[in-house]
């Protein structure tokens, strides 16, 4: 019987990795469960273009670039797109007897046999990329769809500027316009964004995409789609599809990769017709943990024995975007449990969490941040979690809680921990207050991660730099590393992100000093003394580990 050789031994055989590679990936493999060419692709030894053509090889399929492949429209539609996001599969050519299929898992006999039924044809099935797959499906049935959108919307609808109302509405419930709307929101769900951005331009619509906090072209229509999309996205979001003058914010709620999805939508007209930003929450339930958040050891053990505390307050500050709900999300799941009563107020709710009373801002029937909050000291909480303090008002109230046996979460906008106590008194709380309710704040960023798909080793890195980034001499002789680019992150050498903190935890000192309305470098100085790393020595500690770049940590840092 023939044994089929395996995928390890004809990749030493290509000369693609060496057995001590292989022997390391084995190992790993027992602790990831994954296939061993992905293993030895996460750990930087292999890539995917070398995988793949042997791993075609071995099953006897060819591997197919589909970056060099013409995909005609009449063989897309042999294929539903459903079928092919779902089963990560592409039709790539039809001879009139048998149609060829990239696919990422060619061992998946049994959509084989639907997709021969279905067409009445013989399969013919081909290895491919599994990015490249994504994005043939993204590029194809998206200008497919838009291709039939504007075939079908009549010129006044797509001129966009005179329409009628009626013809606007419509254009935003044709199904074709529909299709086109949905994928781009299922596009930007499945590369993982936090943010969509329609624009119009010049001679062309163009939507980007925020990943990893890096804004990214996904693809660019024709302008005459511009009325038919916006109008598409207000009919979803409850706005009104008549007012292009004015902003307009809505909400859109939808089931994406059987995930429910929550759009916060905001347009704004610019010179070019109207804009529409959409964030995008995931409302599933999303199990963050503080293991994962990147704190170094002395972090994590400052921020536990702070929620672990019976009362008082603790702050996650920093810009927009830096992921400080997340953090108190982590905090919140630490503690959680059928023994406390945990209430949370949000604007608005971005992740559901068992155990957890969560109440959202609705400011149209003055359901604002104070009214809850005051409800909550009601409610007999142990713990509260305030999505943001945004007024004095609010802090006045955060602050008689965290005095009064409650343990207090909240967000604030502050360029370090150190600021912190100074903002409060701007708004207006007293210093003693401050001091006597204040137990740690986090001041917290998001680095960009070097790709693992595509790292290598950084040669570029020079004594100069070494010392630049405030680091020892012999620094110099640490393993450094930078992604190429690739499929995987877009071919920006970067996916994903790594948690950046600054954690201060008060002291007798820092209390005294708060009290006496010491300066911020005052309260740095001491925090640093007792302890504290600041966000530029914690991001320069992820770069000596090989997590980001130097690029990050002066980007980071670079008003610090």
């Amino acid at each position: 019987m023939f044994k089929r050789k395996k995928i390890g031994e004809m990749l030493i055989e290509a000369g693609h990795i060496a057995e001590k590679d292989l022997n390391i990936a084995l190992a790993e493999q027992k602790k990831r469960g994954k296939r061993i060419g992905q293993v030895l692709i996460e750990l930087g030894s292999l890539n995917e273009s070398k995988l793949l053509p042997i791993l075609g090889k071995q099953l006897k399929v060819p591997f197919v670039d589909l970056t060099k492949m013409e995909i005609k429209p009449e063989v897309l539609k042999m294929i539903p797109e459903k079928i092919a996001r779902k089963h990560l599969l592409v039709p790539i050519s039809f001879d009139g007897k048998s149609l060829m299929i990239g696919m990422a898992d060619p061992l998946d006999v049994f959509i084989i046999d639907e997709i021969q039924f279905q067409n009445n044809c013989e399969v013919v099935r081909a290895i491919c990329s599994e990015n490249q797959i994504n994005e043939a499906i993204d590029k194809l049935y998206v200008a497919g769809a838009m291709a039939e959108a504007l075939n079908q919307i009549g010129d006044d609808v797509a001129k966009g500027g005179n329409a009628a109302l009626e013809n606007l509405k419509k254009a935003g419930e044709e199904t074709p316009i529909i299709k086109l709307v949905n994928m781009i929101l299922t596009q930007a769900v499945q590369k993982g964004a936090s943010d969509i951005h329609i624009e119009p331009d010049e001679g062309e619509l163009r939507v980007r995409l925020r990943i990893d906090g890096s804004l990214l072209v996904a693809m660019t229509l024709q302008p005459e789609a511009l009325a038919s999309v916006v109008s598409r996205i207000k009919i979803l979001s409850g706005m009104d599809i008549s007012e292009r003058r004015l902003p307009q914010d809505g909400r859109i709620q939808m089931v994406i990769m059987d995930k429910q999805i929550d759009f916060r939508v905001n347009t704004i007209p610019t010179s070019w017709g109207e804009k529409t930003c959409l964030r995008i929450l995931d409302k599933s339930n999303v199990q963050v943990s503080l293991d994962n958040m990147g704190f170094t050891p002395e972090n994590f053990k400052k921020l536990k024995k702070a929620i672990a505390a019976p009362n008082g307050m603790i702050l996650v500050t920093g810009p927009t975007g830096s992921g400080k709900t997340t953090t108190l999300y982590a905090c919140l799941n630490d503690i959680k449990g059928p023994d406390m009563n945990i209430c949370t107020v949000e604007n608005p709710v971005e992740y559901k969490l068992k155990f957890i009373n969560q109440v959202q801002v609705r400011s149209e029937i003055h359901l604002d941040f104070a009214t809850v909050l005051r409800a909550f000291l009601r409610q007999d909480p142990d713990v509260i979690m305030l999505g943001e303090i945004r007024d004095t008002e609010t802090a006045t109230i955060a602050i008689e809680a965290a005095m009064t046996g409650h343990l207090v979460f909240a967000t604030a906008h502050t360029n370090d921990s150190s600021s912190t106590p100074g903002r409060l008194i701007d708004m207006g709380i007293e210093p003693f207050l401050i001091a006597a309710a204040l137990l740690c704040v986090v001041s917290q960023r998001l680095a960009r991660r070097v790709c693992k798909f595509c790292k290598e080793i950084d040669r570029t890195i020079t004594p100069d730099l070494i010392s630049e980034l405030l680091l020892p001499p012999e620094a110099i002789n640490g393993t450094y590393y930078r992604g190429k680019g690739c499929e995987k992150c877009a071919q920006t050498g970067y996916k994903g992100r790594v948690g950046i903190h600054e954690v201060l935890y008060t002291n007798e000192s820092i209390r005294s000093m708060i009290i006496k309305k010491g300066s911020n470098d005052d309260i740095a100085r001491e925090a640093v003394k007792a302890g504290m790393k600041t966000l530029r020595e914690d991001v320069t500690l992820k770069f000596a580990q090989g997590l980001t770049t130097p690029e990050e940590v002066f980007g980071l840092t670079r008003s610090d």
